[in-house]
C-alpha cells in the first residue's frame, strides 16, 4: 500500500478574513484558535442600528417567517433585493448562508430541508439572480421539497420607466418562467401586505398534498416603507390524505396470497420511515428501495434486496429475473431510474401503486390497484389490516435464502480489491470504513453515482441523499453544504466527479467559511465518464468527451481547504482524515480512479435504449 500525497501548504478553513494554520507544531496558532474564532465572529455581529426602519415591510416579512420556523436562508445579495438581506442581517435568530451561485443555493436548501425537516428560503435578486435559480428550483419541484424562493425586483410599477433587470410581466416575466415548477407565485402588492403574502406563499410550499417551491416577488419599493405588524395565527390542523379502507384491505390480501411478492419503497417514504418499517417488519415479504429511497429501511434488514432500479443490487436483479406476481409500490413514480434492470411486476401480475399524486399511476407499469394516499397513512392502515386478519405471506424464505447465498454486489470482494490503480468500488469501501457509521453520504450525478448507489450501505434514510429526479450535475456538491448545516456534529461525504466539481466546486468556499465537516471525494478521471461510456456503448466512439486533467488537490489548497491525492487502495484512512483537519472543517480527496471500471448493466443508457429507437436501430425497423 502506497501513502496518499498530502497537500504541502494546507491551511485551516477560513473564517471571515482570517485563517488558522493546520501545522500542529505551531503552538501559537493552536493555543489562540478559540480566541481568534471569537474575535472573527465579533467582526460580523449584527450592528445595533440600521437605516432600514424596524417597522419596514422587509423586517415584518422576515419576522413573520421566523415565527413560522423559517430561520435559514440561502442566497446571494443584489441591489433589488437588498432590503431583504438587510432585514436578515438585523433579525436575531436568522442564519444566512451566502452561496456562490443561485442555483446551488437552491440545491443546498433542498438538501438542508430533507435532512432537517425545516422549510428553508432561497433569496436572490432580480434578473440573473432569479434566472440562475431555475435549475435548482426545478430539481426541488420534481423532488417535492418545500422551499420558499424570495426574489427582489426593480420598482418598475412605481417608476413607470424601462429599468434593467425588470422581472415583471413587461420584463422577464419571472412568474411565467417559474409557473411549471412552483406551487404558487405571489407578488407583494403593498408594503402592508408583504408579511401576510409571504405566509401565503409559505403555506403553498408546505402543502401536505403537493409540497414544493413557492415564489414570492418583493419589489424594492414595497420592501422599504413602513408596514403595520399583523400577527397571523397558523392553521390549527394539517390534513392527511387517508387511503380507502376497502382498497387497502384488498391490496394486503393480494400481497399475502402472492407466490413471489415484492415491496418497492420509493422516495415518498421519506418522512414516514417508522410506519413503513413497521409494515415491512410485519409482512415478511422481500423489499427493494429505489435510488431516491436508499436507506429508508436499513439495507441490512434480513428481507432487504438493497437498491432496485438504476445500479440495482445483484440480489434485486436475481429476485425480479423471475416474474413478480404481486408488487406493493409505495411513494415512487416508477420512472426509468427507479425501475432500471429490475422489472417490479411480471406479465399477468398485479401491481398495487400507492402515492399521494395520482398522476403517477399506470404510466410506466400497468396498475391493477391505484390508491391515492399519504404513504404514512397507508402504511398505518395496512398494518392494522394485516394484524387483524393475520395476512402474513411467509412463502419467500427459501427463495430469499437462495438469492442471498450469492453476493449483492457486481464485484463481490470490492472492499478487498487491491488493484494498483484504485477502482471506484474500493474507494467507496475505504471512504465508508474511514468515516464511521454516523457519517452521511450525498452523491452528485455521474458514473460515480452508480457506484455509490450500488456499493454504499445505508442503514437509515439520513445516511444517503441524491437529487435524481432532475439529475443535475452539481446538485450533490451544493447539497453537501445544506446537509452539513442541518447537523454540524455529523460528518458528510460528498461523492462527486471532476466534471461536477468544475461546474459547482466553488461552493466549497462556503464549506470553508462555515467550517463544515464535509469530505469532498472527487472521483477524478479527466472526462465525463458516464457520457463517455454511454456514447461509446451506443455509437462506438467517445473520444470527444475527454476533459482536461485538473489537479484538484492544488486547487483545494489554493482556497484554504486541506487535500490529499489518493491513487491506490487503502490510502483513505481515519488517521489521514484526522491529519488533514485537526481543527475540523472541510477537506478534499483527489481520488485518481481507474476510469474504465463500470457496473454491468446498471446505467441509464440501457433503460434509454430499451425505451427508444436505439433499441432497434435509428430507422425504427
Amino acid at each position: 500500500m502506497t501513502s496518499p500525497v498530502l497537500s504541502s501548504q494546507a491551511t485551516a478553513p477560513l473564517s471571515g478574513r482570517s485563517a488558522l494554520s493546520l501545522d500542529p507544531s505551531n503552538d501559537d496558532d493552536t493555543a489562540d484558535a478559540g480566541r481568534r474564532d471569537s474575535d472573527i465572529r465579533g467582526i460580523f455581529a449584527p450592528p445595533q442600528t440600521s437605516t432600514l426602519p424596524a417597522d419596514a415591510a422587509a423586517m415584518r416579512l422576515v419576522t413573520a417567517l421566523l415565527a413560522r420556523g423559517v430561520d435559514t436562508y440561502f442566497g446571494i445579495p443584489g441591489g433589488p433585493v437588498c432590503p431583504i438581506f438587510e432585514a436578515l442581517r438585523m433579525t436575531p435568530g436568522v442564519t444566512l448562508i451566502e452561496s456562490r451561485h443561485e442555483s446551488n443555493a437552491a440545491f443546498a436548501a433542498a438538501a438542508y430541508q430533507r435532512a432537517s425537516g425545516k422549510t428553508p428560503c432561497v433569496v436572490v435578486t432580480a434578473g440573473p439572480g432569479i434566472t440562475n435559480t431555475v435549475t435548482g428550483i426545478a430539481s426541488a419541484s420534481l423532488e417535492r421539497i418545500p422551499m420558499l424562493v424570495i426574489c427582489g425586483d426593480v420598482p418598475w410599477a412605481t417608476h413607470g420607466g424601462c429599468l434593467a433587470q425588470d422581472s415583471g410581466p413587461a420584463g422577464l416575466g419571472v412568474e411565467q418562467i417559474l409557473a411549471p415548477i412552483t406551487r404558487a407565485r405571489v407578488r407583494v402588492a403593498h408594503p402592508r401586505s408583504a408579511a401576510t403574502q409571504a405566509l401565503a406563499a409559505l403555506d403553498a410550499a408546505t402543502s401536505p398534498i403537493h409540497p414544493g417551491p413557492a415564489l414570492l416577488v418583493v419589489p424594492l419599493d414595497r420592501a422599504t416603507p413602513s408596514a403595520p405588524e399583523v400577527p397571523v395565527a397558523p392553521a390549527a390542523k394539517r390534513y392527511v390524505l387517508a387511503p380507502d379502507a376497502e382498497a387497502t384491505a384488498v391490496a394486503m390480501r393480494w400481497v399475502a396470497a402472492g407466490r413471489r411478492p415484492l415491496i418497492v419503497l420509493g422516495g415518498g417514504c421519506r418522512g414516514h420511515e417508522p410506519a413503513v418499517q413497521r409494515l415491512v417488519d410485519l409482512l415478511d415479504v422481500p423489499f427493494v428501495t429505489t435510488p431516491r429511497a436508499k436507506g429508508v429501511v436499513s439495507e441490512l434488514h434480513p428481507r432487504s434486496l438493497r437498491t432496485g432500479g438504476m445500479a440495482a443490487s445483484m440480489w434485486a436483479r436475481r429476485y425480479t429475473a423471475e416474474p413478480v406476481d404481486v408488487a406493493l409500490v409505495l411513494g415512487t413514480d416508477l420512472d426509468d431510474t427507479s425501475m432500471g434492470p429490475t422489472p417490479y411486476i411480471g406479465v399477468g401480475g398485479r401491481l398495487v401503486h400507492v402515492d399521494i399524486d395520482p398522476a403517477v399511476f399506470n404510466r410506466n407499469a400497468p396498475t391493477a390497484l391505484a390508491i391515492q394516499s399519504d404513504v404514512g397513512a397507508f402504511a398505518e392502515a395496512a398494518y392494522e389490516v394485516v394484524s387483524q386478519e393475520g395476512l402474513l405471506n411467509g412463502t419467500c424464505h427459501a427463495t430469499l435464502r437462495a438469492i442471498k447465498r450469492e453476493p449483492a454486489f457486481d464485484v463481490p470482494d470490492f472492499a478487498g480489491d487491491d488493484a494498483p490503480r484504485i477502482r471506484p468500488h474500493r474507494a467507496l469501501a475505504d471512504l465508508q470504513a474511514a468515516t464511521g457509521p454516523d457519517t452521511r453520504f450525498i452523491t452528485d450525478i455521474g458514473e460515480h453515482m452508480l457506484f455509490a448507489l450500488h456499493y454504499l450501505v445505508a442503514t437509515s434514510s439520513d445516511q444517503f441523499q441524491i437529487h435524481l429526479n432532475l439529475g443535475s450535475m452539481g446538485s450533490g456538491i451544493a447539497g453537501s453544504i445544506g446537509l452539513a448545516l442541518a447537523d454540524r456534529r455529523r460528518g458528510v461525504v460528498c461523492v462527486c466527479g471532476d466534471g461536477g466539481m468544475q461546474m459547482a466546486g466553488m461552493e466549497a468556499l462556503v464549506a470553508v467559511r462555515e467550517r463544515l465537516p464535509v469530505v469532498f471525494a472527487v472521483f477524478n478521471d479527466a472526462r465525463y465518464n458516464m457520457v463517455h461510456h454511454g456514447m461509446k456503448q451506443i455509437f462506438g466512439q467517445a473520444d470527444a468527451w475527454e476533459s482536461p486533467f485538473i489537479d484538484f488537490a492544488s486547487w483545494s489548497r489554493a482556497i484554504g481547504m486541506p487535500a490529499a491525492i489518493i491513487e491506490g487502495p487503502g490510502q483513505i484512512t481515519p488517521s489521514l482524515l484526522r491529519e488533514l483537519r485537526p481543527f475540523g472543517g472541510p477537506v478534499l480527496l483527489d481520488i485518481r480512479i481507474d476510469r474504465e471500471s463500470r457496473i454491468r448493466g446498471g446505467g441509464r443508457v440501457e433503460a434509454l435504449q430499451h425505451m427508444s429507437m436505439l433499441a432497434t436501430g435509428a430507422s425504427g425497423q
